[in-house]
């Protein structure tokens, strides 16, 4: 009897000795699996925070390959898409939640809707760089500019010589939007559109339309200016205007043309002096001027005329020129397609023959407005400086 009780116990024992190994053993591989968990995030983690800045391309203007490039490719190998989605969201780089963001949209995984209308008011800055050329963007513009299915030329528009290249150029154009539209989905435009569709196209315009303060994301700009002049959109244009002081939405609000915006229009008007010295240099925050002459250009009132001469004698008084400023003046006056505007037109140019210097841009300039908006009234002023004008192209 204690014999059997003995093996017995002596059984036992062996079994609970291999419980407690096999315990063991499953601890170590646990620990195992939470020491390779650990050193794969720190690994990421490592490699985001040295994304301080965005390479948009893979070659930095003189044939080599920019770090931050590295990086992102390096990130794009290493991290799974749960660690993307948590670097979109949480990262203390700006520039490490841009890239998380994209690489989750270059790979179709859905949970970036969630991570954008998260991030709308991130406005976090970080510089990009585009082969030798280094800018600024936001987090929340970035996210966004991945995403649209279109070719944003407004962000081009400030710049009279790429416009004047782009439109003089058209294969280069062509270039220049297949490089933009290959790097935004880094896959085929179609498998982008599989990933943000046309409806979730029209809810993201929605959205930054309709929500306060979004003026950091450049889409807002773009939305603006294909808004049609409905009624449903006059009060949101409204208050962007006058309550979140959003220079911008006053062109699209001029296009209802309501004598209580009349004011507004004018008082942009008269900021052309603004943020210039007495040499006609920038040394702060320029005025709406800008703003008002595209106002007037799709609201052509004869109430506008008087403060239109101001606007022009300034100009063409200058030393150092506002070469877009140029433009939206012509541009704003050959809306009007009247006699008055003809001469004023004429006038401005008279005035401009006092300087060969000041000849050349307002001429250069004129052309361009005229090029964007022909109208035959005004066809007489190429015949009249005909020679002047083929003298631009040598």
């Amino acid at each position: 009897m204690n014999k059997d009780k003995y093996i017995r116990s002596e059984s036992e024992n062996c079994t609970l000795t291999q419980k407690i190994k096999k315990l063991l053993m499953l601890c170590i591989v646990i620990l195992s699996l939470n020491t390779n968990v650990s050193a794969q995030k720190a690994k990421v983690v490592a490699i985001a925070d040295k994304l301080t800045s965005v390479s948009l391309y893979d070659n930095d203007g003189w044939g080599g390959m920019p770090d931050m490039w590295r990086f992102q490719d390096k990130l794009n190998k290493v991290a799974s898409n749960d660690e993307l989605v948590i670097l979109a969201r949480n990262h203390r780089n700006g520039a490490a939640r841009a890239v998380a963001f994209r690489l989750l949209v270059a790979r179709g995984d859905s949970r970036y809707r969630n991570i954008l209308y998260y991030s709308m008011n991130d406005t976090t800055s970080f510089l990009q760089q585009s082969f030798d050329v280094i800018s600024s963007n936001n987090v929340a513009n970035y996210m966004v500019n991945v995403l649209v299915d279109h070719w944003d030329y407004q962000s081009l528009s400030d710049s009279i010589y790429l416009d004047s290249l782009f439109r003089s150029q058209p294969k280069l154009m062509k270039k220049a939007k297949h490089l933009y539209k290959t790097f935004i989905s880094r896959s085929t435009v179609r498998e982008l559109r599989q990933i943000f569709t046309q409806k979730d196209s029209a809810t993201l315009d929605s959205v930054i339309f309709f929500t306060p303060n979004l003026q950091h994301i450049g889409r807002l700009s773009w939305i603006l200016q294909n808004l049609p002049a409905e009624e449903r959109y006059y009060d949101r244009l409204h208050k962007m205007y006058y309550d979140e002081g959003y220079t911008e939405a006053l062109p699209a609000l001029c296009r209802y043309r309501r004598e209580t915006d009349k004011t507004a229009v004018i008082e942009c008007l008269l900021e052309f002096s603004k943020g210039l010295n007495k040499e006609h240099v920038i040394e702060g925050p320029e005025g709406r001027t800008n703003q008002g002459l595209k106002a007037v250009a799709l609201w052509p009132d004869s109430a506008f005329l008087p403060t239109l001469l101001k606007v022009r004698d300034y100009e063409v008084s200058r030393t150092h020129y506002d070469y877009y400023r140029i433009r939206l003046f012509y541009l704003a006056l050959m809306s009007y397609d009247d006699e008055i505007s003809y001469n004023i037109i004429d006038e401005t140019l008279r005035m401009a023959e006092k300087d060969k210097t000041t000849l050349k841009y307002h001429l250069e300039f004129f052309r361009e407005a005229y090029d964007m908006n022909p109208r035959s009234r005004y066809e007489f002023f190429l015949r009249k400086y005909d020679n002047e004008i083929n003298d631009l192209s040598l």
